[in-house]
């Protein structure tokens, strides 16, 4: 059987497992209204951008409860089933984390068949199963088992090369996982 891996990409200057929107809204719009004026944020409105970010983590939560999963954690640490490289554009020093799935509890990780961003968009949604749910470990593998993982699309963030078909945030991109919990974590961060 392969062990399944699950990747963290962060900029290597801050500690990993870091999520805005354990900050209050206030000091998240800060740390993006820096990033934006030292050309590092591109959204044309950032109190938009963050609210859908807020909205999204709680709706995840709420939906993982929902399935049966124990989130300890208000806020989930994004991760991706895979490698997905692309990611690393996002940060000036990137780095990555690896952690075999099988470390986690797996009442604590939830999983979109996407960007979460695109699967919970109610004007993206498609006939397939996956859109609007989360899934736990097992049952993403059936997912993937029957789609394969998402389609590849061409992005650097640092060099600013974008889908040309639609928005960025509207492609499925990757697996996406929802730790809900601190405990590997935390040993992965020394």
């Amino acid at each position: 059987m392969n062990i399944l891996f699950l990747f963290h990409y962060y900029n290597r200057d801050f500690k990993p497992f870091k999520s805005l929107t354990e900050l209050p809204f206030e000091e998240a719009k800060q740390i993006l209204l820096q990033q934006k004026a030292d050309g590092k944020f591109r959204h044309p409105n950032i109190d938009v951008f963050l609210q859908k970010r807020y909205d999204r983590d709680r709706k995840l939560r709420k939906m993982f409860l929902a399935r049966g999963g124990n989130p300890q954690r208000t806020v989930p640490i994004y991760m991706m089933l895979g490698e997905h490289k692309q990611w690393a554009s996002a940060y000036e020093n990137p780095a990555v984390i690896k952690i075999p799935l099988t470390e986690f509890d797996p009442l604590t990780v939830s999983f979109t068949y996407g960007d979460s961003f695109a699967i919970l968009d109610p004007a993206l949604f498609g006939e397939e199963e996956y859109w609007n749910q989360v899934y736990f470990a097992d049952e993403i593998i059936k997912i993937i088992d029957r789609y394969g993982f998402p389609p590849y699309v061409e992005y650097d963030f640092k060099r600013g090369i974008y889908p040309t078909d639609k928005h960025i945030n509207h492609h499925l991109k990757y697996v996406e996982a929802h730790i809900w919990s601190n405990a590997v974590l935390d040993r992965y961060c020394k």
